[in-house]
């Protein structure tokens, strides 16, 4: 089969866009019909300082809304047609899109524990692990708003898979649960929860006389998925752009549609949700935030600080409060929207928070850059699965830039996806850090073959102990320039800077001081019990 040319990201400016939105030629349900240190920065520009002012204490709605694992360029406003995502497109259109978004941490419930604290992942002790917990002594923004009044809900995933039973952890970081069961069963994969109607319900049954905040946590496109369902959708194998770090093959094309398809399925609840804030009057007083928790589940993606793991979409819109039809490029991180709401509900942010507030950026007008004064972000890895010998992780710190990414590997004697053979993780098969798919399955079974070999050895040899890509050059983040010698003055500049920016905020990893790699595993968080290593879990290494 003849598979079209690859084609290089690039997001379609508004302007060019179609301005009008149409309500009815949305799909009301697919699934149903088929610096150095920028954390002391103060050198804001003087009209943004005095809009951000006007904007904090207006103690808006807010509606966050998270996908599972979606990379930045799977929207169709960002040019991707197969993800079809008029809900999200209609927030950025209305509102922002921020072309420059990174996770604290490529992997759920880190990420989701670093956007509650407002704290990077190693300031968050068992937090910066998948199956960890929150330590009761960091605050969350969601406590902070329920109790200066709002009203506050939630539908399906929030803080998980995490320990939110033992005290010692923050046991009910969101609040009361709706997960409304769908009226016509999903296909396979797909969460059974109708997160629109869950939302709905909230609506109906708050209390009018405050304001509310409702996290939406639904599940996809997070794996696993009904093999072959985009194909039977109607998505065609020729219209998937496959990434450089990945074979060009059928399987992985296939592997591809069905992300895509998820994709729409929770896009298509989003739309509705639009709706039924403007059937309700609210769609002018709500803050909207739309987001993933990392990046795709796919080889070299998710569990990694490339650009496919840890850049994702994001899009904001707040009616007349915040002007629309922009591309903001700065350079942002998800765990700074925890001091922005509170700034926004009129709340001193509290000290523990290392994250800086947003509110600038969306009360100013322009496009483009529109903070020069800060122009970076640095996301972390510790542990994702049980992957290693000992629940070992493969601990990683990364600095963004406009232009680059530096990625530090602390252990790059570890393999970076997870042991191989024989070892045995709990969860997956071997390199659990790479979700188990059509497309894992295709490298491994194919890694002899000279035209496979190069796959496998980007998602699952070993790497050095730096990595650096030039983004502009290298947006999938292919050639490594940490060692090349017409780059080492670039490279011993933010080489200095992640270092210093560690140091600043005490990572145990640049202290000498790690416990990470003894921090407990969870099974799960209705089960807070350490994970056992034994001759019967893990038969190969005795």
């Amino acid at each position: 089969m003849k598979y079209k040319q690859k084609q290089q990201h690039k997001v379609i400016p508004l302007r060019k866009q179609q301005k009008t939105f149409v309500r009815a030629t949305f799909p009301i349900l697919p699934v149903l019909a088929g610096g150095l240190l920028f954390s002391h920065c103060v050198d804001k520009q003087k009209d943004d300082v005095s809009q951000a002012g006007d904007l904090a204490g207006t103690r808006p709605n807010i509606l966050l809304y998270i996908t599972d694992d979606q990379s930045w360029l799977h929207t169709s406003i960002s040019g991707e047609a197969l993800a079809h995502t008029p809900g999200f497109d209609r927030v950025a259109k209305e509102g922002i899109l921020f072309e420059n978004a990174f996770v604290p941490a490529p992997s759920s419930a880190p990420c989701r524990a670093s956007l509650l604290t407002g704290r990077y992942p190693w300031q968050l002790e068992e937090g910066a692990s998948l199956f960890g917990g929150i330590p009761r002594q960091y605050p969350l923004f969601t406590h902070l708003l329920e109790k200066a009044g709002y009203a506050s809900g939630m539908t399906y995933k929030g803080y998980w898979p995490g320990n939110m039973i033992d005290e010692k952890y923050h046991t009910s970081p969101l609040g009361q649960a709706c997960n409304l069961p769908p009226e016509e069963k999903y296909p396979y994969g797909i969460a059974d929860c109708d997160y629109a109607a869950s939302f709905g319900q909230f609506l109906q049954e708050r209390n009018p006389e405050k304001p509310f905040f409702f996290w939406v946590g639904v599940s996809e496109p997070h794996r696993v998925y009904q093999e072959s369902i985009g194909l039977d959708s109607g998505m065609q194998l020729a219209e998937v752009t496959v990434p450089s770090f990945l074979p060009d093959v059928k399987e992985v094309r296939s592997d591809m549609l069905d992300y895509f398809f998820e994709i729409r399925h929770q896009d298509a609840h989003l739309v509705r949700m639009l709706y039924m804030l403007e059937e309700a009057g609210e769609l002018v007083n709500t803050l909207i935030i739309v987001t993933s928790d990392n990046g795709m589940p796919f080889p070299r993606a998710k569990s990694n600080l490339y650009e496919y793991g840890t850049r994702v979409p994001l899009a904001v819109r707040w009616g007349r409060h915040i002007k629309g039809g922009r591309v903001v490029d700065d350079v942002t991180n998800l765990l700074y929207f925890a001091p922005t709401f509170l700034e926004l509900a009129g709340l001193p942010v509290p000290d523990e928070m290392s994250g800086r507030s947003l509110t600038h950026l969306l009360a100013s007008e322009k496009s483009g850059i529109v903070d020069p004064g800060k122009d970076f972000t640095v996301t972390a890895m510790e542990r994702h699965s049980f992957s290693r010998q000992g629940g070992l992780g493969y601990p990683m710190r990364a600095l963004r830039t406009q232009d680059w990414l530096l990625i530090r590997n602390f252990e790059p004697g570890r393999w970076p996806a997870g042991d191989p053979p024989p070892f045995r993780p709990v969860f997956y098969s071997a390199y659990g850090d790479v979700d188990d798919s059509p497309t894992k399955k295709y490298i491994l079974d194919n890694k002899e073959d000279p035209t496979i070999m190069p796959f496998y050895e980007l998602s699952f040899h070993k790497r050095p102990g730096y990595e650096l890509f030039h983004i502009p050059d290298d947006p999938e983040n292919l050639v490594n320039l940490a060692y090349e010698k017409n780059h080492q003055k670039v490279f011993e500049t933010l080489k200095n800077q992640l270092n210093a920016f560690l140091l600043e905020t005490k990572d145990p990893r640049i202290l000498g001081t790690s416990t990470f790699d003894e921090m407990p595993f969870y099974w799960l968080w209705a089960e807070p019990e350490p994970i056992p290593v034994t001759e019967e879990t893990h038969p190969f290494l005795f």
